[in-house]
């Protein structure tokens, strides 16, 4: 539905004195609100990257962790093995490098002495190149299995809310296998479906606003997708959200307010409404007297804390209303 959002608009120009209000038409921004749901920008659900059997599960499901928490801990002798082998593949490529290099030096020198062959010189240096190959092999294997030995460790990508636990302890896991589900509510942001009619407003993503729990939020970047869904034919807007104090959770209902332009309107104070059941009426001054009007009104936006209610007919700019209808009844009852 199209409803317009009171934001910084002062009425501190239409006071004529304490108890009377001068009306005159504001230029309102006007905004298309559609239903949009909270999401985490970071969700996601863990996987095994290595072959093992789980020993330790630490966490549970709505358990807070810290970035880099330990969260399940699977056997790792099969890793350990093939990481020690690694190693003392390396040890072994070491040796025979530095055994390599020391005759490669000494050759050197009985080649420039003449005491020694080009040829077997050349074949020194190649045996040398293959040594230094080797050990640059043999490190690569050693990062590989030290790569599978972090594997048996999961451990949390981000800070955030456990989700779901897909494994028990005892489980045999192979690689792919998701293992646990989490989400931050450091970062969040609303996701919204736009009806492809309002398309040439959505350029003007500097004034989207977030409705939520009674206050209007504006929103960090907004972006909109640059391509329509072929079933429903609408537009995907997503919002970033600044979440500090705002008590919001992923999967709630919020409303995204797409802004439509302005329109001239005119508000009144709640105060300046008298309400008998379903109508409204307001004291209009003529003559120098306070006469009862009946008004249809609008909608209710809070404006620094004071309620203003948007009037459809019955007033027009120009007018002076009396800014308490309910002092004014009382005075008229007084006499």
């Amino acid at each position: 539905m199209k409803t317009p959002l009171m934001i910084g608009l002062s009425f501190s120009a239409l006071l004529a004195h304490a108890e009377t209000l001068t009306l005159t038409a504001q230029n309102v921004p006007q905004y298309f609100s559609v239903e949009a749901v909270v999401e985490a920008v970071h969700e996601g659900t863990m996987s095994a990257q290595t072959s093992g059997r789980i020993s330790k599960i630490y966490v549970d499901v709505n358990d807070y962790v810290q970035k880099d928490a330990l969260l399940i801990q699977l056997k790792d002798t099969e890793q350990q093995a093939g990481l020690k082998q690694a190693k003392a593949q390396l040890a072994q490529a070491n040796a025979r490098n530095d055994d390599a290099q020391a005759l490669l030096e000494r050759n050197q020198k009985l080649v420039e002495q003449g005491t020694l062959s080009q040829s077997t010189y050349d074949s020194t240096l190649a045996q040398a190149k293959a040594a230094e190959a080797a050990v640059k092999a043999a490190n690569a294997l050693v990062e590989q299995a030290s790569a599978q030995v972090s594997y048996t460790q999961i451990r949390a990508p981000y800070s955030g809310i456990v989700k779901a636990r897909l494994v028990e302890e005892g489980e045999s896991v192979s690689p792919g296998k998701p293992l646990i589900a989490g989400l931050s509510l450091t970062n969040l942001r609303v996701v919204a479906d736009i009806p492809q009619r309002f398309a040439p407003q959505m350029n003007d993503r500097d004034n989207f606003t977030v409705s939520v729990n009674g206050q209007t939020i504006k929103p960090g970047k907004v972006t909109v997708f640059p391509y329509a869904d072929p079933n429903s034919h609408s537009f995907k807007v997503r919002a970033d959200m600044d979440t500090q104090g705002q008590n919001l959770f992923p999967g709630m209902w919020v409303k995204l307010n797409v802004p439509m332009g302005t329109e001239q309107a005119l508000y009144v104070p709640a105060s300046a409404l008298l309400q008998r059941g379903e109508l409204n009426a307001v004291y209009v001054q003529q003559n120098g007297k306070a006469q009862l009007r009946q008004v249809r009104t609008g909608k209710t936006w809070h404006n620094n804390g004071v309620a203003q209610v948007e009037i459809l007919a019955g007033l027009k700019a120009g007018e002076v209303i009396e800014q308490d209808a309910y002092a004014v009844l009382a005075q008229q009852e007084a006499k």
